[in-house]
């Protein structure tokens, strides 16, 4: 449990150390005493602030479940430290271990009556025998040496069991397993690097180690009270009541040899020496040679993060560092030791600010680490190397900053701080832009580049945007691309455009030019063309097209729009390959249409003909009926077709059924009409030519023998023919000769260009 953690619930220390029985550091390099007499834990920090952390100073049991300066202790008389901050502090006089969290005490183990029992159980029901020593071993569980009850015990899980001693005060076991040997009055425990288990057998001179195995052997102290073996085997060494043992980096082991009021150091060869204290019982002043100086019974030990061994002297109510110089001196923050920090940060550039810190202070040189801040913000650390430490500032923005330089302390020299200031310029960072290229008409695409210069740190919190200077629908040209800075870092930095930075090009766009198919298409007629010009962009293309037909341009026109027209005056018939290229402006590339076959027709016609018998003879003054039939040739003929006729005899007409046609696709049917004119005839010779019929009919019905009414017939139809003739002719009228008419029927029309069209046909009228 660091300071950081504890100082808040803690009360200042007013007074001296009373009897500091128990000492441990944190992982931090917080130290702390379980002070036996004033019923409290203390803890000074790495700094040099003293300050209480558990227990109100009155001798009791209270306060489990409530704040752990408020609480009672009874004579606590050791604490360890886990690695998640949690304080455990053997509370000796009530039986129990206590452990602090987040500034609240509750009962950890110990049900608070003096005695054995709960092995198996729940800790918190078990009852122990005046616990004098706490230790963790490397899977965070809690070891107690419950020295009355000459046991070593171990909570993990919430649940107490017993590791070493059979509950009977002696020395047998070794070579046996742990919880079968027997122990006197064990006063310290250590765990080593390797999860062995170093007890402390007071009464039995020795220090006993618990393999991993289950099994106890002597591992320091021949049995007999003494102080020889210094310089040989700790094994061959004699002891007299060791206490404390603690173990450092290096897998010293440290004993406190409370009655040689020495502290011994067993090296990992097992080579025993002597590190503190002459043998002398009393005290010594601060600063006093280790090796020759004075102690009282010590009982405690630890050993510092930076690895400098400690001292637990409970009768001459002090702690003692045994610093590198072989002296003793007091924690930091119990004496009137000071350190002095020095530190400067010359003007930089951003990301190479550097500041040089250091630390000067007596005894020797300190160590530990510094801290640069802004205000309340940490910008870097770093420990320090014979006293001094140059940090990188590479996070330091531009501008003007006050820095705060705070030496931490190392437990033995107390924390510091001094403050200088430091102007950072903007770094220069160079943007080179990716030249790009877009057809005019087309959206800007997005651009980019490379920005170089920036920082590690910065890679993800800086970034160049590329913009272009073209406005919308651009012409086509070239436009310089300029960059900007954006991200929450960019204020560190100052731009410039690499003399390489690509540009933006906007390229006429391409087109697509189409020729509209013509409609029907004549000879002699002009053809109409029609041309369209679109961007495959945006935006509408300029300039001329050339109409071609079969290679040959036949027309050229503007556009307009996107569209122009012209006309191909007199296409000769037949296939046709028409086509049109466009010549392109500045925005838009040249194309050319695909090919439209166009077949030109030859102009339409018509004809007319007779349906049926050209030839009739009708007796003058009746009608005659000539069927006719009009056609188209060689396209569908839409124009009105009107007929007429010559050579008609005289006093003739003639009319048309119907009056006009229009043959279309296929063909109409004209039924002509001619109505002849009677005529009376006086030729005086037809008497004869009578009488010569008569006489005829007579002669040929006499050969055939005909009866006188047959003859009677004969004669009577000679009279009405002589009495009434062709056309009412008299009996005194003469019988007419067949005239024949060539008749010319005219039709005529008007085709598409305009230009009238006639066609005639002949029929022949014969009149009688």
């Amino acid at each position: 449990m660091s300071a950081a953690t504890l100082v808040g619930r803690a009360q200042s220390l007013a007074s001296p150390l009373i009897r500091p029985s128990g000492v441990a550091y944190d992982a931090a390099g917080d130290l702390f005493i379980a002070d036996a007499g004033r019923n409290q834990v203390v803890e000074i920090s790495i700094g040099g602030t003293m300050a209480v952390v558990a227990g109100s100073g009155t001798q009791g049991f209270a306060g489990d479940g409530g704040s752990a300066t408020a609480a009672q202790l009874n004579a606590p008389m050791s604490v360890a430290v886990a690695a998640d901050g949690t304080l455990y502090i053997a509370d000796t006089g009530n039986q129990r271990i206590r452990a602090v969290r987040g500034g609240n005490i509750t009962t950890f183990a110990g049900n608070g009556a003096r005695g054995f029992g709960g092995d198996g159980e729940n800790a918190t029901a078990a009852a122990l025998n005046h616990p004098v020593a706490l230790a963790l071993d490397s899977s965070g569980a809690l070891l107690v040496c419950d020295q009355d009850n000459e046991r070593i015990r171990r909570i993990a899980a919430g649940q107490i069991t017993t590791v070493a001693g059979n509950g009977t005060q002696g020395f047998a076991g070794d070579g046996g397993a742990a919880a079968s040997a027997e122990l006197n009055e064990p006063a310290g425990i250590a765990v080593s690097a390797d999860g062995r288990i170093f007890i402390a057998d007071t009464n039995n001179q020795r220090i006993r180690v618990v393999g991993a195995n289950g099994g106890i052997s002597t591992f320091a102290g021949t049995g007999v009270a003494g102080i020889g073996g210094d310089g040989g085997p700790a094994s061959a060494a004699q002891l007299n009541r060791p206490a404390g043992v603690a173990f450092d980096g290096a897998n010293d082991l440290f004993i406190a040899d409370e009655d040689n009021q020495r502290l011994r150091r067993v090296s990992p060869d097992g080579t025993i020496t002597t590190i503190a204290g002459s043998g002398l019982q009393g005290a010594s002043a601060e600063g006093a040679t280790a090796v020759s100086s004075a102690q009282n019974q010590p009982v405690g030990a630890a050993v510092s993060v930076f690895g400098w061994p400690l001292i637990a002297d409970p009768q001459n109510h002090a702690v003692q560092i045994l610093f590198t110089d072989g002296r003793l001196y007091s924690p930091g923050g119990m004496s009137a030791r000071a350190t002095t920090v020095t530190a400067s940060a010359p003007n930089a550039v951003y990301g190479t600010a550097q500041s040089s810190v250091a630390v000067t202070g007596s005894p020797g040189i300190p160590l530990g680490s510094v801290q640069i801040a802004e205000g309340a913000t940490r910008i870097a650390g770093a420990s320090l190397a014979q006293g001094a430490a140059s940090i990188a500032l590479p996070t330091l923005g531009a501008g003007t900053h006050t820095l705060t330089a705070t030496y931490a302390g190392d437990g033995l020299h107390p924390s510091s701080t001094t403050s200088t200031t430091i102007v950072v310029s903007p770094a220069q960072v160079t943007a080179t832009a990716t030249g790009a290229s877009v057809s005019y008409g087309a959206p800007l695409p997005a651009l980019t580049g490379a920005l170089t210069g920036v920082l590690p740190q910065d890679q993800n919190n800086v970034a160049a945007v590329f913009t272009a200077s073209a406005p919308p629908m651009a012409p086509v040209g070239s436009y310089p691309i300029t960059a900007a800075l954006t991200g929450s870092a960019s204020a560190n930095y100052t731009l410039s455009s690499s003399a390489n930075a690509g540009t933006l090009t906007v390229v006429p766009a391409t087109t697509t030019a189409t020729l509209a198919p013509p409609s029907a298409a004549y000879a002699a007629l002009p053809l109409q063309l029609t041309a369209h010009v679109a961007s495959t962009t945006s935006g509408i293309p300029t300039g001329t097209v050339e109409f071609l037909d079969t290679g040959i341009v036949v027309g050229t026109a503007s556009l307009v729009n996107g569209s122009a027209s012209a006309i191909e005056l007199d296409p000769s018939t037949g296939s046709h390959t028409l086509s049109v290229a466009y010549s392109g402006d500045k925005n838009f590339r040249a194309s050319t249409s695909a090919n439209v076959i166009q077949a030109v027709n030859a102009m339409p016609d018509f004809t007319v003909a007779v349906a049926g018998s050209s030839q009739q003879t009708v007796i003058a003054g009746s009608s005659a009926n000539f069927n006719l039939t009009v056609g188209s040739q060689s396209a569908p003929f839409t124009g009105a077709v009107t007929l007429s006729a010559s050579g008609l005899p005289a006093g003739a007409t003639v009319s048309f059924s119907p009056p006009a046609v229009v043959p279309g696709a296929s063909s109409a049917a004209v039924t002509m009409t001619v109505a002849t004119r009677a005529t009376t005839a006086h030729n005086e010779g037809a008497a004869p030519e009578l009488a010569f019929a008569s006489g005829a009919v007579f002669l040929l019905l006499v050969r055939r023998r005909r009866n006188v009414l047959s003859l009677l017939a004969v004669l009577l139809v000679a009279g009405l023919f002589g009495l009434g003739g062709c056309g009412a002719r008299t009996a005194s009228e003469s019988v007419l000769p067949v005239q024949s008419f060539a008749i010319q029927v005219q039709a005529t029309g008007t085709n598409l260009a305009g230009n009238v069209v006639i066609h005639a046909v002949s029929v022949t009228l014969g009149v009688e």
